[in-house]
């Protein structure tokens, strides 16, 4: 079902109950309820020559300076007929973007209800349930560190999707099994261009019992990218007669397919909280038919404990391409410097750039007050491939061209955030 089709639905739902639920109560509390999270923060990366950002989904970078329009965040939710069966949500969300634009989107927007006991689904925009915490990934309150780990999260930069979602629960032992499956498309932009995903679909089994839960899910979509630059490239290098790249006409189309790409993603996670001791472990895997969304696999583990109202923890992670080198081969009478940019491009996966890179993370949390916390993070970031360039999460130019960018892979990223719930 297509999102002009959905969302017409969605709002006459929320209209529906608005009215009816406003002329049966008194208390605007019976028909409506308002919740709010957000952040404010500052991030600083220590690197002159590469940009560290908090998140791929955003223009900001910081080199060697402190910024405040990363993690920064203040967001509305809104709940119609809370207490009745059919419900509606509503969840506005104003953080800086791509676009540099803190206008107020919509994060979420659905209606549900409960078809059995044990069974009920949502029509609209809601999360896509795919990691541990897919479900307060923007609220950063909830977690234990300042944002998900990158290692893992930026595999998937999905935060929802527009569509139907199912959900099941059970008692199963002394636990809750929880089964959900969901299908739609979605947008997401980064630093590199905009993807379009069409027939999002996937699924995800949870299971908590006291202290433990864990989590395993899969997803798959199609996609096209829209990014005029790197489509020039493409072009170019596809035109290439075969006298100055044996291979290009053949390779380029194949691996940097743009128009009709094809991803499926698999996690695992799994955590422990029993009030004083915490501890967090997450992988993820994507496969993928095109370089533009390589084949890249990471994990983190975390750790902390609870003193008081202070939470220190510790964390470690790693993010890995696994996809393969698209093997440009320089032709007879290729020039020197077209054997040189068919080296870059081949190291580069056609300009995308080389993101794999080892996290060691310290931090601790202050819960000083009701619904507020301080969070105060150091992120020490090795980069595997320093002189390959751009990712979306480090920025940095090539060496490979011919000019050294300076850049010897290891930056370190400081964040100070504080986060509140009303």
């Amino acid at each position: 079902m297509k999102a002009r089709q959905i969302y017409p639905l969605v709002f006459a739902g929320i209209s529906i109950l608005a009215f009816n639920s406003a002329a049966l109560a008194d208390d605007l509390g019976d028909w409506v309820k308002f919740d709010g999270f957000g952040t404010i923060g500052a991030f600083k990366g220590n690197n002159a020559n590469a940009g560290v950002r908090v998140d791929s989904r955003q223009s900001t970078a910081s080199q060697n300076e402190w910024r405040f329009d990363g993690d920064t965040q203040a967001s509305l939710q809104a709940t119609f007929n809370p207490q009745g069966k059919l419900k509606a949500v509503l969840q506005l969300i104003s953080k800086k973007d791509i676009k540099s634009s803190t206008k107020p989107t919509v994060e979420w927007a659905y209606v549900s209800y409960p078809i059995a006991s044990d069974f009920d689904f949502k029509l609209g925009r809601t999360v896509a349930p795919v990691f541990l915490m897919s479900d307060y990934r923007n609220l950063a309150y909830a977690q234990t560190t300042v944002r998900p780990q990158s290692e893992v999260y930026n595999i998937n930069a999905i935060t929802y999707q527009d569509g139907v979602t199912g959900r099941w629960d059970k008692k199963v032992g002394s636990g809750n099994l929880q089964v959900e499956g969901f299908f739609g498309k979605t947008t997401v932009s980064n630093a590199v261009g905009e993807v379009k995903l069409d027939r999002v679909k996937g699924f995800s089994v949870k299971y908590a019992d006291g202290s433990w839960a864990v989590r395993t899910g899969y997803s798959k979509y199609n996609a096209a990218f829209n990014a005029p630059t790197v489509a020039a490239t493409i072009k170019s290098l596809t035109a290439l007669p075969a006298v100055v790249c044996t291979n290009c006409s053949t390779v380029v189309p194949a691996v940097a397919n743009i128009n009709d790409m094809t991803a499926a993603i698999t996690t695992l996670g799994g955590s422990y909280d029993d009030g004083e001791w915490i501890a967090q472990a997450e992988w993820a895997k994507r496969t993928g038919n095109s370089v533009i969304i390589a084949a890249v696999s990471g994990w983190n583990v975390l750790g902390a404990r609870r003193f008081g109202d202070f939470t220190p923890y510790i964390g470690a992670g790693k993010y890995t391409t696994d996809a393969a080198n698209p093997g440009l081969q320089a032709g007879p009478f290729a020039p020197a410097a077209l054997k040189v940019q068919l080296n870059y491009l081949n190291a580069s996966f056609i300009g995308v750039g080389r993101a794999d890179h080892d996290t060691l993370t310290l931090g601790s949390r202050w819960d000083f007050a009701k619904n507020v916390a301080l969070k105060v993070q150091y992120e020490k970031i090795k980069m595997a491939y320093p002189t390959v360039g751009a990712s979306s999460y480090v920025s940095y130019p090539t060496s490979l061209l011919g000019k050294p960018n300076g850049f010897d892979g290891r930056v370190s990223l400081f964040t100070v955030n504080l986060d509140f719930v009303f």
